[in-house]
């Protein structure tokens, strides 16, 4: 098993959760982000500051880190995170992150936002498409973080997703999440009992 995927079984299914939390509190919506600001807005007076992770190009399908993106100009400011997961990376061995660009069949943005928003305690990520590609990026604030955490129902249909899509070891990935939210739980022989 690879680095990066023992990193996604410890922050996935915590990351999903806050990906439904932002779905439930903006809904159907419009975003505006504002590079000089800092701050992206959604349709329903909800605002977010937020860090450029990075983009995938639907054209040479590769993702390209915001820290080595040498053709938009992004403030230093809004590239700290990004920054942040490189060092991050270079101190556990997580290649992915240190490279300027990854191939998508290899990690493509999703994979990597949802460990970055794990390692940097974002409230969640955004992918903003655009034509040729998408942005994504971290958002932190409050009002994500003070919605319901998911019920028995949300956990199953994230936990089902995550597997479904991704190669990794399902026990570990429900671990990771009952430890990182602070669940706790016994382990009987194949058995792993908790409640929510």
């Amino acid at each position: 098993m690879n680095t990066l995927t023992q990193y996604l079984e410890k922050y996935a299914l915590a990351s999903l959760e806050k990906q439904e939390k932002l779905a439930g509190l903006i809904g159907e919506h419009t975003v505006d982000i504002d590079y000089d600001s800092g701050v992206v807005r959604f349709t329903g007076a909800y605002e977010f500051p937020f860090q450029v992770l990075g983009t995938e190009s639907d054209n040479t399908l590769t993702w390209l880190w915001a820290w080595a993106d040498e053709q938009i100009e992004l403030s230093p400011d809004r590239v700290k995170s990004s920054l942040q997961l490189k060092a991050w990376g270079e101190k556990n061995g997580v290649s992915e992150f240190i490279v300027p660009s990854v191939d998508l069949g290899k990690a493509d943005g999703h994979v990597l936002s949802l460990i970055a928003s794990g390692v940097c305690e974002a409230g969640c990520f955004y992918r903003d498409d655009y034509d040729g590609g998408a942005l994504f990026l971290l958002l932190f604030g409050a009002a994500i973080d003070r919605r319901p955490s998911l019920d028995a129902a949300g956990l199953i249909r994230q936990f089902s997703d995550l597997i479904s899509l991704h190669e990794l070891n399902h026990r570990n990935a429900l671990v990771s999440y009952l430890r990182l939210k602070g669940l706790p739980f016994t382990e009987q022989e194949a058995n792993l009992n908790f409640e929510l």
